[in-house]
């Protein structure tokens, strides 16, 4: 079986055993497609928590057919096209010391990049009819950590204004999600190209520059004064401690990622004096991976995909997403 797996902050091909028949409660599934995220990038050059020694396979979002099911799966058949819940252990509600462990494609625990996996029955989600394989990878971690952030976590309102950085995933995602529930998006980057693109394609209401260093006081005042009800931070660092000052009272921050660094300078009054509350995002559970595809389902929703890449190109893959060109989700096609 052919697969990818990290070896020294190393991404390589290699050459994997076959899974065996699935056991009690697992499925056997043939991987479709796979879709790439930062977090899939910090691992394999290092940069994701302590090093990890050894090889394991990478890769955390895949979508695909199951091709047999263990005993006690009822859920599934042969045949259904399935997407999987980036946790093998996190069913639903809050997640465990136990199941924080069992994040796929990190820390030894295989992921998904090869043509085969054996996986939990019951993190496996039934694929939205509508989307392609390549579109059903996208929603695990990237579309998963959106609807958490905005929706299950993030409880948006209509009306409310959402802010967002970039244009990556988890961004563009949001801002799909934002404009299903009612809400108005924001949003920053330098580009003045993916600022066009977002406001034409993903209903982003208006950009502002981060470079520019008064972008908070620029959407305080874009807003009325008033600021954002909900930020979805992937940035962390500097960007954050900016994103508290162009938030409104009572306003939710869900703080998604690291892009901007792991280290920041800010003013604690910005939260205490506005009531703010934060709240870290991990992606989520399997039943919100499920809440997720059932809402892609009614609203007709399409994931937003920049580019595909062949299986002999995935160390291509990782660096294109390094460089940050793309707009949305970068995906792999498997063999």
């Amino acid at each position: 079986m052919h697969g990818y797996i990290i070896d020294n902050n190393l991404i390589r091909h290699a050459e994997l055993p076959d899974p065996v028949e699935p056991g009690p409660g697992e499925a056997l599934v043939k991987v479709r497609s796979i879709s790439l995220n930062y977090r899939d990038l910090m691992v394999a050059r290092g940069r994701y928590g302590r090093p990890y020694e050894g090889t394991f396979v990478a890769g955390s979002d895949m979508a695909g057919d199951v091709l047999d099911t263990g005993p006690g799966v009822e859920h599934l058949r042969p045949g259904d096209r399935v997407v999987n819940a980036p946790f093998l252990d996190w069913p639903a509600g809050k997640l465990t010391t136990d199941g924080m462990m069992t994040l796929v494609g990190a820390g030894g625990v295989d992921g998904v990049l090869c043509e085969q996996v054996r996986y939990p029955a019951a993190a496996l989600v039934h694929m939205p009819s509508h989307f392609s394989y390549h579109e059903g990878a996208t929603l695990p971690i990237a579309g998963l950590t959106a609807w958490a952030s905005v929706v299950s976590q993030g409880h948006v309102l209509a009306g409310e204004w959402v802010l967002l950085h970039g244009t990556g995933g988890v961004s563009v995602f949001a801002a799909q999600l934002a404009r299903i529930a009612g809400a108005r998006a924001l949003l920053t980057t330098s580009s003045k190209e993916k600022a066009g693109r977002m406001k034409a394609a993903f209903g982003v209401v208006e950009t502002f520059d981060y470079r520019d260093e008064d972008w908070p006081e620029r959407v305080r005042s874009f807003t009325g004064g008033t600021g954002v009800d909900l930020v979805v931070d992937v940035a962390g660092g500097q960007t954050f401690a900016n994103s508290l000052k162009a938030c409104a009272l009572h306003a939710r921050v869900s703080l998604v990622g690291i892009l901007d660094g792991f280290e920041t300078r800010l003013n604690p009054f910005d939260i205490i004096g506005r009531q703010i509350q934060v709240r870290g995002i991990y992606t989520s559970s399997a039943e919100d991976l499920r809440d997720l595809a059932r809402a892609c389902e009614a609203s007709k929703l399409r994931p937003c995909i920049d580019r595909v890449f062949p299986f002999d190109e995935v160390p291509a893959a990782y660096d294109y997403l390094e460089s940050q060109r793309h707009i949305g989700k970068i995906v792999c096609a498997m063999p």
